[in-house]
């Protein structure tokens, strides 16, 4: 069987995926693997963590405009 090779696009498009869930099939450890090799992806999952995190510390649905622009300035993505 032929060995399918993980590039940084297929990453991302499973990362959220994976965030909460143990990885334990076949392409959750080779996703495991190009995460452990991959500088690029694993900054993007930690920032996708990191968001996750900063939005469930908020008490309502929708953070106040002040943090909804600092997590952006953050992550340095436009809003």
């Amino acid at each position: 069987m032929k060995k399918k090779t993980v590039h940084c696009p297929d990453v991302l498009k499973h990362i959220c995926e994976e965030l909460d869930t143990k990885l334990t099939t076949a392409q959750c450890r080779e996703l495991k693997r190009h995460l452990s090799k991959c500088p690029n992806c694993t900054a993007y999952l930690d920032s996708l963590k990191t968001t996750i995190k900063l939005y469930s510390s908020v008490p309502t649905k929708h953070p106040p405009q002040k943090l909804r622009k600092q997590l952006f300035a953050t992550l340095k993505l436009k809003p």
